[in-house]
């Protein structure tokens, strides 16, 4: 039976609700906390629920996700990434995250083309073969794997705030990912192949060690979205790529 009994946002009061077991202790320093299936449960909610309880616990610095191992409650002394986004619901919203994570991802991928290695490489190609062979029509299980080739790309940096960074912003760029890949729905398979021919491009740029082409790529990869939302808004037009 769900926990959740008062009226307001699911994910704050999940958030609350954790927060204060992390406080008392009861879920101490370094421990793993339930799954995300297992929470879904006690306080019968959605599995989207949890997500942003979770990214927003991230954000906030109280717990980190060790990747393939599950989510942990902060060391004490560990520093955390203390940048505060407000939920976004709206167009404009999606463009100012898009632009914000236009200008970190051009300095990421010219990274990831400078210090690639082969085990960074591989987790790039998995990333982009799982994306490329997906077959769903769950736009949240689109935008989850969109999101998971990006962050591959992050973590090949050799930078840990990049993944950090994105990590801490995913459930912001994850409603920018499903609201493209919702508005993609008449046209779907020409769709996914234009997303899964750019980020090939991005990929062979850093396979490559091609920094400069692996700007453009990605500011080719991303700016088309970034257009589209300053048309709807009525606004200027960015026509500038990397250089």
């Amino acid at each position: 039976m769900s926990v959740i009994t008062q009226r307001g946002n699911l994910a704050e009061i999940v958030v609350a609700q954790l927060t204060t077991r992390i406080d008392s202790g009861l879920y101490p320093p370094g421990e793993k906390i339930p799954s995300s299936a297992l929470l879904c449960e006690e306080f019968g909610v959605s599995r989207t629920v949890i997500r942003e309880a979770l990214t927003s616990l991230k954000v906030n610095g109280r717990v980190i996700a060790r990747q393939g191992a599950g989510v942990y409650v902060t060391e004490r002394d560990s520093k955390s990434l203390n940048f505060e986004i407000s939920r976004i619901d709206d167009i404009r919203s999606a463009m100012q995250i898009l632009e914000l994570r236009l200008g970190v991802e051009m300095q990421s991928v010219a990274l990831a083309a400078a210090r690639r290695t082969p085990e960074a490489l591989a987790e790039i190609a998995r990333a982009y073969d799982y994306l490329e062979g997906l077959q769903t029509d769950d736009a949240e299980i689109e935008a989850q794997a969109d999101f998971e080739f990006h962050l591959a790309i992050a973590k090949a940096t050799r930078n840990p705030h990049f993944p950090r960074f994105l990590e801490a912003v995913m459930g912001e760029i994850s409603f920018d990912l499903v609201l493209k890949h919702r508005q993609s729905a008449r046209t779907y398979q020409s769709y996914l192949k234009k997303i899964n021919k750019e980020h090939a491009a991005i990929m062979s740029a850093i396979t490559q060690g091609d920094a400069k082409a692996a700007k453009n790529a990605l500011a080719q990869h991303l700016e088309e979205s970034l257009n589209r939302y300053r048309t709807m808004l009525d606004e200027p037009a960015s026509t500038e790529l990397a250089e």
